[in-house]
Parts: structure tokens; C-alpha cells; sequence
């Protein structure tokens, strides 16, 4: 009598376990996640995937994504049934917001999705997130997105686009070593004049990067390294002039001058407000000799 009584329970408890789940579903798709959750909130330690999934899926419409993120794990810790429910929430939640270009949080939601099934995040919605935040100038996100789509995508010609916006991006967030490794690499893997003139931008900017914090001799290695291979030739100037300032500081007077008429050389026209720095030094140097 009493393992019939036991039964008896089980059995009810069971169905009224259904009944909230059924409950909640329906409160759903009435958009009344509050409601739903009050429905589930009782059997959040159970280790039931539905449950779990149902309560993440509520918290993650109301924006609350750490809670969500933990019930989706939960859910997933017990078996893989909701694993495409889960990518399809976070995949068309991002895809509504690049629709109103909110791609703040379309990288967010891609990032949350990734750490979950990594495997259901695209490399194409991952290169638009990076390409709109790369034309709105949003630089530490265009890193993120690009870096992950290219983890997932590295041969096609979105993915060798994207190489060239992240070097740029890159630059741009002042992380000059990480550009400068990936832009050798590309140089590497093929010497086109783009690549080429991509490193040699890089070059450049790790040179004035040294000058600037006067570790002139670090400087003056990258400086010659653009010398070297005659790109940016529309940075050449530029280098020649901060050449002869490391050498003007060294009170080696003679590289100096050199140095700086090689900028005016450079300069027919004499205009502009290198030219005009470049002049004054040299009557310096003149005056001084």
C-alpha cells in the first residue's frame, strides 16, 4: 500500500511539474516572462533541460543575460536537446538588432551564443558585425567580431578583407605589436603591393610609437626598415624627418642634415608643416657648425 501511495504522488507531482511547463509555454508566446518564470521558478534546482532551457530563455528576453546564460548552461550540462533552440534565440535576437543597427549588441549576443554552441555562430554575421562597426569607427569592437569570425573562417575573401580592417582596427586601439605580427604574416603569405604597403604603415607607426616614448636607437631599426623597402612612399618624409631628429638629439649633425635634406628633397614644393620644421633645424644645425 504504501509504494502505491509513493506511485500515487510521483505521479501527481509529475503532472503537475507538466502542467507549469505547459503553463509557461504558453506564457511565452504571450511575451509574459514574468508570469512564465513564477510558473518555473519552484523547479529551478531540477535538473530537468526543458526547465532549465524555458527560465534561460525567459531571462534572456528580458535582457537579463548572465541569468539566462546560466540556465542555458544548465540545460546544456544535462543533454543537447535544446542546443539549436538556444542558438536560434540568440541568432534572431542579434540578427533584430543589426536590423536597427544596434551592433553593439549584436556582437554582445554573437559573444554570449559563442561561449554556449560555439559551433552555431556564423562567420558571415561575424564579418558584417565587424564591417559595420569598423565604418562607425568603433574599433575595440570591430577586434572582437573579426577575430572570431577569421577563427572560424580564415581562407575566404570576406576573411582576407577583414584581415586588412583588423590590422587596422588594431592600430588604431594601439595595440601596435599584435598589427605588426599579423601584418608580417600576411607579407609572408603573399608580397602583394597592398601587404607591402600595409607593413610599412605598421613600421612606421611602431617607429613613432619608440620615438615618442625616446627609445630613439628601437625608433630608428623600423625607421630604416620603410627606408628599406620604399613603403609608404607617402610616409618617406615623414621618416627621413624623424631620422634626422634622432640623429639631431645624438648631436650627430652630419646624418641630421642629411637626413633632413632628403625631406625637402622629398618635398618639392616646400610646403607644408614637416617642411617648415625640417627648414628651422637645418638653420640650426648651420648656425651650430
Amino acid at each position: 500500500m504504501r509504494r502505491i501511495i509513493t506511485l500515487t504522488l510521483l505521479f501527481i507531482a509529475c503532472g503537475q511539474k507538466q502542467e507549469r511547463i505547459n503553463t509557461a509555454r504558453r506564457l511565452i508566446n504571450e511575451w509574459n516572462y514574468e508570469r512564465a518564470i513564477s510558473e518555473l521558478i519552484s523547479y529551478r534546482a531540477a535538473k530537468d533541460p526543458e526547465i532549465q532551457y524555458l527560465l534561460g530563455y525567459c531571462y534572456l528576453k528580458k535582457n537579463e543575460f548572465n541569468e539566462a546564460a546560466n540556465y542555458f548552461t544548465n540545460s546544456l550540462s544535462r543533454d543537447s536537446t535544446f542546443k539549436d533552440s538556444i542558438a536560434a534565440a540568440y541568432i534572431r535576437l542579434a540578427k533584430n538588432a543589426l536590423k536597427v543597427t544596434d551592433s553593439n549588441r549584436a556582437v554582445m549576443l554573437y559573444q554570449e551564443l559563442s561561449k554556449l554552441v560555439p559551433e552555431a555562430v556564423q562567420a558571415d554575421d561575424l564579418f558584417l558585425i565587424g564591417d559595420l562597426n569598423y565604418e562607425q569607427g568603433n574599433y575595440p569592437l570591430v577586434i572582437p567580431a573579426y577575430r572570431k569570425a577569421l577563427s572560424v573562417d580564415s581562407t575566404s575573401p570576406a576573411a582576407r578583407r577583414a584581415r586588412s580592417k583588423l590590422i587596422k582596427s588594431l592600430i588604431a586601439c594601439d595595440s601596435l605589436a599584435l598589427a605588426l605580427n599579423l601584418a608580417t604574416t600576411e607579407y609572408e603569405r603573399s608580397k602583394i603591393a597592398e601587404n607591402v604597403l600595409q607593413l610599412g604603415e605598421i613600421k612606421f607607426a611602431v617607429g613613432k610609437r619608440l620615438f615618442d616614448l625616446g627609445l630613439s636607437d628601437s625608433a630608428k631599426f623600423y625607421f630604416r626598415e620603410v627606408i628599406a623597402q620604399q613603403e609608404p612612399k607617402s610616409l618617406l618624409d615623414d621618416v627621413y624627418f624623424y631620422l634626422g631628429e634622432i640623429f639631431f638629439k645624438q648631436d650627430s649633425l652630419t646624418l641630421a642634415l642629411d637626413s633632413y635634406k632628403r625631406v625637402l628633397r622629398l618635398n618639392p614644393y616646400q610646403k607644408g608643416d614637416i617642411v617648415q620644421k625640417t627648414q628651422e633645424r637645418i638653420k640650426e644645425i648651420k648656425e651650430r657648425k
